[in-house]
């Protein structure tokens, strides 16, 4: 915590340098000539805005296009939308993204899919981010993004692969051209703290130098028994305007996550008799000297140069490293075998953990108008680098495993163990090359279509668990076809074609990764605007086919997972509508509708994805009580199972979460939130056969001063 204050005090005094007076008084501070580059982020930032949508987005081909003009679904989730329901992390974000589901299979392990699909597209301001093992670990905070974009079906034209499922580009707050600051403190449920504090504005009389620094200091308790987290994060940017037309950024994030508690594999839900485990709320499968602990550091630095003819190029250098350090408890269930000397029961494995990644990602691109045949078209052309190297160790326990005496109560008195047998688990690189090219046609006043390709070249070399970990791919080719027909003012048909390739680092039964996720995606649609743009809506009929999809078929003698490469055919529809449907009455809300998920064979497979899900976000303005706001939010989803000694199965649930804020003056404003309103119990997710609760009803209140 005190290296975090050092960092913010000295960033906050290199903001203010240049300005003593800059929180006196509106009418002393000094007047600013402010010549800033045209950035696409800066003037689409929501937090501006204030709106529940976007106008515009370059998720999709990094040519900053219209929602009602990108092929494809997308959905945003708001800096307001952010602020107004307190969501602060990664994983209650993608509770109100339409489609999206949030699998928790643990406290501090997620993974995440959508249209039946895992998402492993990660972008940050529309930059690739290696996601090696399609998790996310930790609680990922969402104070330093001014926005989340959710880009549904295949991406493989800027990620290098393409998973029918999402590609999720977080866009990052940027400096701000006139001083602005501001300060959330919150306190909520099981002794739930939070602090954010965002400055941003000049710090040169020119306005040509500015920064923003956001940090947090986060620490709560939980509703699981034994669970408690503490997060700091940093986040420091400064952008310079070498030229009125070449800017240069550099940043860097500091993000620390700390839990003790951790649970590690979740709950044994049924037993090898065959029958049901039964489990409070609160019921946590870890003892209290189990932890897990987090950091990410990440650099970057970018320039960008707009030429007179709007062309624009931009090229882009990203350094991090997440450093992972666990002590954690699995436990499990052992049949009875007496000819082996093997006592049948619920078992208990500790272990000990430590991973490094590193990743350097570059990123190098050119845009801009063309004519042809009388018409302005678009085109981008552009390579992307990354090397991500991954370093994983790890102890368990000098007995390795134990019998569990007195089954799941034995689990909060076990002893502290003493870890051996030290082993280094994984060591291997991966190197990606995408090179990337797309281009819209104005086609006529009603037609465009947009034509692109990439160009994957794909390289692993180590070895895991034993086994050569080697995977090489060369100049993988994958097309992409999108067109949007207006048909009017208000409304424009879509559709778009994406092949699906993705390397995989799964691993089979011989430890070795699978071969490659292969496949098609289609998807046509209608979006439409309404009230002068301020209302998006899209519906869209979606079917992708994917071979070798990694499935878990069961665990080794080491417990390490053990895949097999099944196929998955999709077809489902889905809605979605954002931004302002009424004066003062502002909207986020989706439907996803899975008619089938299924093998070749026409077997239902990823029982453990909902068939049907909605969410819905609103919040209204009271008109006769000047800044008071009111809002609520739902979440819903269909019924899930998952075969194991029986099948498992969630009932559908739905979860509700109700805010109200109220600005006392100018600076000062509150609000309270309230989450999991009719206290829902429900089991988190059933990717796994083991599972823990949701968190019962809980509520937030925040006071909030800003200049």
């Amino acid at each position: 915590m005190s290296k975090l204050l050092e960092r913010t005090a000295s960033a906050v005094a290199l903001l203010c340098l240049s300005n003593s007076g800059v929180l006196l008084a509106e009418d002393t501070l000094p007047e600013v000539q402010v010549k800033a580059v045209a950035s696409s982020v800066e003037q689409e930032a929501s937090e501006k805005t204030k709106s529940y949508t976007v106008k515009s987005s370059a998720t999709a081909t990094k040519l900053n296009t219209s929602l009602r003009e990108t092929p494809q679904s997308i959905s945003t989730i708001s800096r307001t939308q952010l602020d107004d329901f307190r969501i602060t992390n990664i994983n209650d974000a993608f509770d109100y993204l339409p489609g999206v589901r949030v699998e928790r299979v643990e406290t501090d392990r997620t993974y995440y899919t959508a249209r039946g699909a895992d998402i492993t597209n990660f972008q940050i301001d529309g930059i690739g981010v290696p996601m090696v093992f399609g998790n996310q670990p930790g609680d990922l905070d969402l104070a330093i993004y001014d926005r989340v974009e959710a880009l549904r079906g295949a991406n493989g034209l800027l990620s290098g692969t393409g998973n029918p499922s999402a590609t999720i580009n977080f866009v990052r707050k940027r400096p701000t051209t006139t001083f602005q600051a501001k300060i959330d403190a919150s306190v909520g449920s099981w002794d739930n703290r939070r602090l954010d504090f965002d400055i941003s504005g000049p710090i040169n009389e020119a306005g040509n130098v500015r920064g923003r620094i956001v940090t947090v200091h986060q620490n709560k308790n939980s509703y699981l028994d034994r669970y408690s987290n503490e997060k700091n994060v940093f986040y420091g940017i400064i952008e310079a305007d070498i030229t009125d037309n070449t800017r240069l950024s550099l940043g860097h994030t500091y993000h620390q996550n700390d839990s003790n508690g951790t649970i590690w594999g979740a709950l044994q839900l049924d037993t090898m008799a065959g029958t049901r485990n039964h489990f409070r709320r609160s019921d946590s499968s870890s003892p209290g000297w189990t932890y897990f602990n987090n950091t990410k550091n990440v650099t970057f630095a970018e320039i960008e140069h707009v030429f007179n003819n709007s062309w624009k190029i931009k090229a882009a250098l990203t350094r991090q490293e997440n450093n992972g350090k666990s002590k954690l408890f699995y436990n499990y269930e052992v049949a009875d075998d007496p000819a082996n000397n093997v006592v049948g029961g619920l078992y208990g494995l500790p272990g000990y953990f430590r991973d490094t990644e590193k990743d350097l990602i570059a990123d190098i691109y050119a845009s801009g108008p063309f004519n042809l045949g009388g018409r302005e078209h678009e085109v981008v052309i552009g390579t992307n680098w990354s090397r991500t190297t991954m370093d994983q160790n790890g102890l368990y326990a000098s007995y390795y495993q134990q019998l569990l005496a007195n089954g799941f109560n034995s689990i909060p008195g076990f002893a502290k163990p003493t870890f051996d047998s030290f082993n280094r688990f994984a060591a291997f690189d991966i190197k990606r090359w995408n090179n990337y090219a797309a281009t819209k046609l104005t086609i006529s006043d009603e037609l465009k279509v947009t034509l692109g390709a990439n160009a994957v070249r794909y390289e692993s070399t180590g070895e895991s668990y034993g086994a050569a970990y080697a995977t090489s791919v060369r100049d993988k080719v994958s097309p992409y076809l999108g067109a949007v027909y207006k048909l009017d003012d208000l409304h424009s048909l879509y559709a778009s074609y994406t092949e699906i390739f993705n390397p995989q680092v799964n691993l089979g039964a011989d430890l070795k990764p699978l071969a490659p996720l292969e496949g098609k995606n289609y998807e046509i649609g209608i979006k439409s605007e309404f009230f002068d743009k301020k209302l998006n809506s899209s519906l869209a009929l979606f079917k992708s086919k994917q071979q070798n999809v990694a499935q878990i078929v069961g665990y080794n003698a080491n417990n390490i997972a053990i895949n097999e490469g099944i196929d998955a055919n999709t077809k489902g529809i889905d809605f979605d509508i954002a931004g302002e449907m009424l004066e003062n009455l502002q909207i986020n809300a989706g439907f996803t509708y899975l008619f089938s998920i299924k093998n070749n064979d026409g077997d239902n497979v990823k029982t453990y994805t909902p068939r049907r899900n909605a969410v819905l976000s609103t919040t209204y303005k009271i008109p006769t009580v000047e800044g008071l706001k009111v809002g609520a939010s739902v979440r819903w989803q269909s019924d899930i199972h998952e075969d194991n000694y029986i099948r498992l199965r969630q009932e559908s649930y739905a979860v509700v979460n109700l805010m109200a804020s109220y600005d006392i003056n100018r600076n000062w404003s509150t609000a309270l939130n309230v989450y999991n309103l009719t206290n829902e119990k429900y089991l988190n997710s059933l990717y796994w056969t083991q599972s823990y609760y949701g968190a019962p009803r809980n509520a937030m209140l925040t006071l909030t001063w800003k200049y």
